[in-house]
């Protein structure tokens, strides 16, 4: 049996990019999965990153990442 904070891990590291996608690939509760998200982002383990919905429109660089990667 794997605990809520591997689960968590492991759907983040195959792919899912919201905790709704992992709360979907899980099965966990919503609470379990931000608990176990804002404890990976404490220890490290993950990065938060903010939603962007593209590039601005001055091309990329322009933003708050550039030069760093959320994944």
């Amino acid at each position: 049996m794997t605990g809520p904070v591997t689960a968590v891990l492991d759907a983040l590291n195959d792919g899912a990019g919201s905790l709704a996608e992992v709360r979907r690939r899980t099965g966990l509760r919503a609470d379990v999965v931000r608990a176990a998200a804002d404890h990976l982002v404490r220890t490290g383990r993950v990065q938060q990153c903010p939603l962007a919905l593209g590039c601005p429109p001055d091309g990329c660089g322009g933003c708050s990442l550039k030069g760093r990667s959320c994944r």
